[in-house]
């Protein structure tokens, strides 16, 4: 897996970047509005050779399509004015089209003496992006590819974004329409030109939103009310992570269509849609929610965040609604529909996991098999209720029930990648990780923090499948706060301790032998200081468990502490450092790359409900306004695993960004809940039968993802303050 662009793709962004926040500006911005596009500039796009960047060689660039994404990414962010998106695939397009005429033609395009425009549909007149500001127009009518040319513009016309949109005709008197090329392969050609533009426009969608609320950013920084700066208040901040995030999935989006074109896959058309109409979606809320933390001035036409909320719509819809990419991606999903594609050429990033990776997970798959019989079936629950002893032993036995521990204390070395893959395999085979998941991070806890007495005693256990553990972190008054614990922990005279307290939704504390206890051993010191962390046996006297059940169809538990004496062997860490302990643990938690997993489920039994299901005489599937609606669900599902697996690669590469986590657990989580509740109506009223795995449970269970872990509030705040820079949300 990488996600790291090469050293030569930084640069190229960087270079862009520079030149036009230097040589495009707001200024330009504007005075486009006024009088149209500036030449000059247009001339020295083509001096920095942009408009020959996907022209093959030697007359262009022949650079790859992520390259020129990435240049499209910096052209939204400064808003570059101008058809330059359609006049880098015009170019390409006219070189590929092999007559004079194209070729005689294509060399005052690339200098920049032309500017060349691209009609986005096959349609004999139409309205063009940049159209008054066009010499010449790519256009298509059916299966002939036409040259339009004209002596001098379209009247410029008043529009949405000052997109300098002109209506360009084939049969226009003051024009000349050539026929470059006819036929299937000159069709062919264009429709790849026509994916590469949406692709290189979601990207520069993704460039605009992000500028937007960057700016947003920065204002609420400054902007201070009611004595603190806005960007504390978690009302302007949350609004800005949620959009953030988006941006985030909308760029591995437009970057994992790259990647699929690249490596052939079969989905790539239907991820380059999603990406389009997802790109469309991002940056209508990213520029709503940044406008709106200016208030009153950002309607002000001299405020510059105002220039970001047109274009943010007008840029997509030149293309029309952008929701009709939706069925578009659910035909070349479900029903075949095949398209022409742009060539990728070369890209170094890698979403899939390695030979090694899948080749472990089908090791697990073969165990599953072999292991879950008919008789163990039913025991299989989506909760901690699914963990069954006999199973946790066998798979010790078989290597499989911690492989990513050292080899000292019994395991294979397995990294992080591999171990996704085995997540998956366990969720394919319906069986249940939570008593492995939270005993392992139990473990690497004990493994960091413990004793050499208290490691001697638990470890061999764990590792033999004899022992689990859970979390005692939650307290009723406490709630996802863990650091205003008040469960005492009192030293006593021999060393030992005492402990007195209350936690709540201890999942798994009725089944443990252990719980990772959170304590406060000093209540003199601040907050996040005087805590103690403690590997309690649930077997000792004064320790009482009692059930909570949940809406999701879980167990749950309050576990009550009463003078439960402890050795201080099983102290982790030293006294008052409990915030290290628990920080190690909750990062653990927010990498966890399972979430996307359900969604993936989700999407799989809806498909198979859609193509089961007859509605008017066909099957669901059939239906334009199903496959759309699946379409959504698609697209989710898609970023929340691409989100997953960066938060897991950037951690396994020393590069962890204490941002990513959040990210992928925020989203993955929270268009869960939006997909259930869609697919739950989708296929009502059968989906309301109570104890519909497929629907009303998933339903049911989407909620709890949301609070699992650490809340979507926090989530958040902790992305609000490490990827924004507010000020702290919470004082």
């Amino acid at each position: 897996m990488n996600f790291a662009l090469t050293p030569e793709n930084e640069m190229l962004r960087e270079t862009f970047a520079r030149f036009f926040a230097s040589e495009v500006g707001m200024a330009a911005v504007r005075s486009s509005e006024q009088s149209g596009l500036d030449r000059t500039l247009w001339s020295q796009y083509a001096d920095m050779g942009l408009f020959a960047v996907r022209v093959p060689a030697p007359t262009g660039g022949d650079a790859s399509l992520l390259a020129a994404a990435l240049i499209a990414e910096e052209v939204g962010r400064a808003l570059v004015p101008g058809p330059l998106i359609e006049t880098i695939v015009a170019a390409r397009l006219l070189t590929q089209m092999g007559s004079d005429d194209a070729q005689n033609f294509v060399s005052g395009v690339i200098e920049g003496r032309v500017v060349l425009a691209l009609g986005v549909h096959d349609s004999p007149s139409q309205l063009v992006y940049g159209g008054s500001a066009a010499n010449a127009v790519l256009l298509r009518h059916d299966q002939n590819i036409y040259l339009i040319e004209r002596q001098s513009p379209p009247q410029k016309t008043e529009d949405m974004g000052s997109s300098l949109v002109a209506r360009w005709s084939v049969d226009d008197p003051d024009q000349r329409a050539t026929i470059l090329a006819s036929g299937a392969q000159a069709v062919a050609l264009f429709e790849s030109a026509i994916e590469e533009w949406k692709l290189l426009k979601a990207a520069a969608l993704i460039g605009l939103s992000a500028q937007a609320v960057q700016m947003a950013a920065d204002y609420a920084k400054e902007r201070v009310q009611f004595g603190r700066p806005i960007g504390s208040f978690q009302a302007i901040a949350h609004p800005l992570a949620d959009s953030l995030v988006e941006i985030e999935a909308g760029r591995l989006l437009c970057w994992s269509s790259i990647w699929a074109i690249a490596r052939g896959r079969r989905d790539a058309g239907a991820r380059l849609s999603g990406a389009f109409w997802r790109s469309s979606q991002i940056a209508s809320r990213a520029v709503a929610r940044s406008l709106h933390v200016f208030g009153g001035y950002g309607l002000s036409l001299e405020y510059d965040i105002q220039l970001y909320h047109l274009r943010a719509k007008s840029w997509a819809l030149i293309a029309g609604d952008p929701r009709n990419e939706l069925d578009r991606m659910g035909r070349r999903l479900w029903e075949g529909e095949t398209v022409s594609l742009p060539e990728a050429g070369d890209i170094e990033l890698e979403f899939d996991f390695d030979d090694d990776a899948l080749a472990f997970a089908e090791r697990a798959k073969r165990f599953f098999d072999a292991e879950i019989t008919p008789e163990l079936r039913p025991h299989a629950h989506h909760s901690w209720e699914g963990h069954h002893p006999l199973i946790q032993k066998r798979l010790a036995e078989e290597g499989l029930l911690f492989p990513d521990w050292p080899r000292e204390h019994g395991g294979e070395q397995r990294d992080a990648f591999q171990m996704a893959a085995l997540a998956a395999a366990f969720h394919e085979a319906r069986w249940t990780r939570h008593a492995i998941q939270v005993t392992n991070m139990v473990a690497h806890c004990v493994m960091m923090f413990g004793n050499d007495q208290l490691k001697a005693e638990v470890l061999p256990r764990f590792a033999k499948g004899e022992a689990i553990a859970s979390f005692g972190f939650s307290e009723p008054s406490a709630g996802s706060d863990v650091f205003a614990t008040k469960t005492a922990a009192a030293r006593e005279n021999d060393g030992s301790w005492l402990i007195n307290g209350q936690k709540m939704f201890t999942s798994g504390a009725d089944i443990a032998q252990y719980v990772l206890l959170l304590t406060r051993s000093d209540p003199n010191e601040a907050k996040h200081r005087g805590l103690t962390i403690f590997l309690v046996p649930l077997d000792a006297r004064g320790v009482e468990v009692q059930a909570i059940h949940t809406l999701s169809d879980e167990r749950t538990n309050i576990t009550f502490y009463s003078d439960v004496r402890v050795p201080d062997h099983y102290r982790l860490g030293e006294i008052g450092s409990g915030a290290a302990v628990i920080g190690a643990a909750l990062s653990m938690e927010h990498a966890d790359t399972g979430y996307p997993l359900d969604h993936a489920r989700l999407l799989k039994n809806a498909v198979s409900w859609a193509k089961a299901t007859s509605r008017n005489g066909q099957s669901a599937i059939q239906d334009p306004a199903v496959r759309a609606r699946l379409s959504v669900v698609a697209v989710n599902s898609y970023a929340a695993d691409l989100l997953a697996r960066r938060a897991l690669w950037a951690g396994s590469t020393g590069l962890a960004n204490r941002s990513f986590g959040p990210m992928g657990k925020l989203f993955a989580t929270e268009a869960y809940i939006s997909d259930a509740s869609e697919l739950l109506d989708l296929t009502a009223p059968d989906s309301l039968l109570h104890g519909d795995e497929k629907f009303e449970l998933a339903y049911r269970h989407s909620t709890a993802t949301s609070i699992y872990g650490g809340s979507s509030e926090i989530m958040r705040s902790i992305i609000a303050e490490s990827a924004l820079e507010l000020p702290k949300t919470r004082s």
